[in-house]
């Protein structure tokens, strides 16, 4: 800062101003200081910054800086009613505080990109976490603050333009785990069908999984895929490719086959990509579907432990080489997908009672 200062022909307190727009601190002054900062390849690091906050407002020296979690739902407690995002704000939540950070929700509502990150920086906020929302499209562009201001990370979605460093579940090891599963019980003609909306926020990796197991693992041909939103598409869609086996996860697909007059796994079996959040959406029991149960929390730790890391690296801004971190899922047994060869209806009752 002191080169800064002596190369813009400022004080180290002026530097130190101009950078946290200071009103007190002319445009052109600013500019010039910044222009000086580019310069020199000048990076605050964001700890020390923090420190320095605190100390200017009097409060005890901890060297830590907070964490924002933006919230982009339209209400403060609509996010409670999506299973993931509470699992995936759980998971961060608790690393963050295990990690000595605090992790605040900040509601984007109508606010400006500079209101947000004023709001975030006269917080002492460095450090900020990114879940998916649906006027993304998964384009770091449209989130709604200057990246190379702060540090960041994805969760549970991948954006890009620019690549921005993540924490995911392993959609694509998801599919396969699923098609592994399902081929191993005697199922040879299986279908998916996709939700355009999930498939936009994972990038097509549910289907991927999916195809490329059948494709390269059994040799077999990928009956042609369903994509919809409308739940009463999917019965005529089963019985027009005679689909043994859907893999899904769609929210609406476990009451769409049921509503259907189908029987589980009589007449077509199911596997969900996403077990607790379909039982929470469809009003299925507990231990029901078969399919993919997520680790949504670990994704959620997992972000919050990348996102201190690059903080203790002062690495910020839009990164050069952006790292990721995948969550495996694990397969859990349920009645809509019969039981594995030499399984007895005992044994698999005994083994849904271990899984939960």
């Amino acid at each position: 800062m002191e080169q800064v200062a002596r190369a813009a022909g400022v004080s180290a307190s002026t530097v130190s101003r101009a950078l946290r727009d200071d009103p007190r601190i002319s445009a052109p002054t600013r500019e010039r200081v910044r222009r000086w900062v580019r310069d020199l390849g000048y990076r605050p690091n964001p700890l020390v910054s923090a420190l320095m906050t605190q100390l200017r407002d009097g409060q005890p020296p901890i060297a830590k800086c907070n964490l924002a979690w933006l919230d982009f739902f339209s209400e403060p407690e609509e996010w409670r009613r999506d299973p993931v995002q509470c699992a995936f704000y759980a998971g961060a939540h608790r690393r963050a505080q295990a990690l000595g950070y605090a992790l605040s929700r900040v509601l984007v509502g109508k606010r400006s990109a500079d209101r947000i990150g004023t709001l975030l920086l006269n917080r002492g906020i460095r450090g900020v976490l990114f879940p998916n929302f649906d006027a993304s499209g998964g384009v770091a562009s449209r989130l709604p603050l200057d990246l190379q201001r702060f540090t960041t990370v994805g969760v549970g979605t991948r954006y890009e333009s620019p690549f921005l460093h993540y924490s995911s579940d392993d959609q694509f090891e998801s599919g396969r785990l699923a098609v592994q599963k399902l081929w191993e019980r005697g199922y040879r003609r299986i279908g998916y069908v996709g939700d355009p909306r999930i498939e936009r926020i994972v990038n097509g990796r549910f289907y991927a999984g999916y195809h490329a197991t059948l494709r390269t693992e059994f040799n077999a041909t990928p009956l042609p895929p369903l994509l919809t939103d409308r739940a009463h598409d999917v019965c005529a869609w089963v019985k027009k490719t005679r689909t043994e086996a859907v893999v899904s996860a769609h929210r609406a697909i476990y009451a769409a086959l049921r509503g259907g007059g189908l029987r589980l796994p009589d007449d077509v079996a199911l596997a969900h990509l996403n077990v607790e959040d379909a039982e929470g959406i469809s009003g299925a029991r507990s231990g029901e579907i078969a399919g993919i149960r997520q680790d949504n929390v670990g994704v959620g730790a997992g972000a919050a432990e990348l996102l201190v890391s690059l903080l203790y690296h002062n690495e910020q801004g839009v990164p050069l080489h952006p790292r990721g971190m995948q969550v495996q899922g694990t397969w859990v047994e349920g009645a809509t997908v019969r039981s594995p060869p030499g399984r007895t209806e005992d044994t698999l009752v005994q083994g849904l009672a271990h899984d939960r």
